[in-house]
């Protein structure tokens, strides 16, 4: 098998690139946590008593729970302790014999911190990939890897950097956007025109919402504190940090996912297109990667959309249910503004993607075919104009 140089070269570079990536993340400096231990456990029985615990809030239930650790060092042995719910259906937990659970050792005692959900989300998880693997075969396997080094870049990467360095969450944003984009065009594309074409439109989409994110940020006058959790990561962990970067910062990863998949569409069907007919030229292609974006951008908008208003659901209908609520009140309200934003920003740099990656991708179709074809005609000039070698001029009679 012939090894093209290049592409080894590429090949190389993208491997060392990643490597020198990944080992800056997993060496990140980590905080030692002063929380107490949590450990699964299985219900064995709870059972309804009346006590202490259950005085401290109106219409409270407390438990006698019987459990058995199934992980850390005293797995496999059984404990019992007292539970009472709080009242809160957000947080209250009414403990049945069979469920997983999480509990925290509080000394000699143990408190339930939670349901054990990720045995569900694990089958979920091996659902999905056994479904993208069996229907996208190789193309499949290489998905589910990027997706796979998508979600660790970010936990292990975007998220690390935040923590450890929230002075330049912007920079850090776009840096791990950009690799999650240029990894996920080479290991699905490979390095090609069409890959390529396909990066420079997703980039240019998020930087275009992302100048868009921070004038609208400042123009709005939003906080980025819109959300209990926020409220508690700033008053617990991030005092000194700007929410409105962290808000953006949400902005630009939500809307990743849709440019890109816009930019490939386009790329793809205008490669497809020169592939077919290596005679296309620039307009056409262009005529072309417009048309499709044109088709593409209605429902990837409707996908960015309806997914934050899925999100924001239950306050939407908080909201509805409210009689003789005053619009102008609520429209003005942080967290609407905050989701109106992140939908309009996600859609406008989706549609600045469109047009950037038709003619950035006809730009990269044609530009090499026709550089190849002008050194065609040279060289053919150059032989006509040069005497064939053994062969000796006639003079003209």
């Amino acid at each position: 098998m012939k090894i093209h140089p290049r592409r080894f070269a590429r090949f190389l570079a993208v491997c060392f690139g990643l490597s020198a990536l990944l080992y800056l993340i997993f060496h990140l400096p980590g905080g030692e946590s002063d929380d107490p231990p949590t450990y699964k456990a299985e219900v064995l029985t709870a059972e309804e008593t009346d006590g202490v615990l259950a005085a401290f809030a109106p219409n409270s239930v407390q438990f006698h729970v019987t459990a058995r650790l199934t992980s850390g060092p005293k797995e496999g042995a059984e404990i019992d302790f007292l539970h009472a719910t709080a009242n809160n259906p957000a947080f209250d937990i009414y403990p049945k014999e069979g469920e997983n659970i999480i509990v925290r050792e509080e000394g000699e005692n143990y408190a339930i911190v939670d349901y054990d959900r990720l045995p569900g989300v694990l089958w979920l998880l091996v659902g999905f990939g056994a479904l993208l693997v069996l229907f996208g075969g190789r193309t499949g396997v290489k998905a589910l890897f990027v997706l796979l080094f998508a979600v660790l870049l970010i936990a292990k990467g975007l998220i690390s950097f935040i923590l450890f360095s929230p002075s330049h969450i912007l920079f850090w944003t776009f840096l791990i956007g950009s690799v999650i984009t240029l990894a996920t065009q080479i290991i699905i594309g490979g390095c090609n025109r069409k890959s390529a074409g396909a990066v420079i439109g997703t980039i240019g989409g998020i930087l275009v919402a992302g100048i868009l994110a921070l004038v609208a940020i400042h123009g709005t006058y939003l906080t980025g504190i819109d959300e209990e959790q926020a409220t508690m990561l700033k008053v617990l962990y991030l005092q000194d940090v700007d929410f409105r970067e962290l808000l953006f910062s949400g902005i630009i990863l939500g809307a990743l996912g849709a440019v890109m998949d816009v930019a490939v569409s386009i790329a793809s069907a205008q490669y497809e297109m020169k592939r077919l007919a290596p005679q296309t030229k620039f307009r056409a292609l262009v005529s072309s990667g417009l048309s499709v974006g044109r088709d593409v951008m209605g429902t990837m908008a409707n996908t960015l959309i309806l997914a934050y208003i899925g999100g924001a659901l239950p306050l939407i209908l908080l909201i509805s249910a409210q009689p003789n609520i005053d619009l102008v009140h609520v429209m003005n309200l942080n967290m609407i503004a905050a989701e109106i934003v992140r939908s309009l920003i996600g859609s406008i740099g989706l549609l600045c993607a469109i047009p950037i990656t038709a003619y950035a991708t006809a730009f990269l179709m044609t530009a090499g075919p026709r550089r190849r074809h002008t050194k065609e005609q040279k060289a053919s000039r150059k032989n006509l104009d040069t005497p064939s070698a053994g062969k000796t001029t006639q003079p003209d009679l």
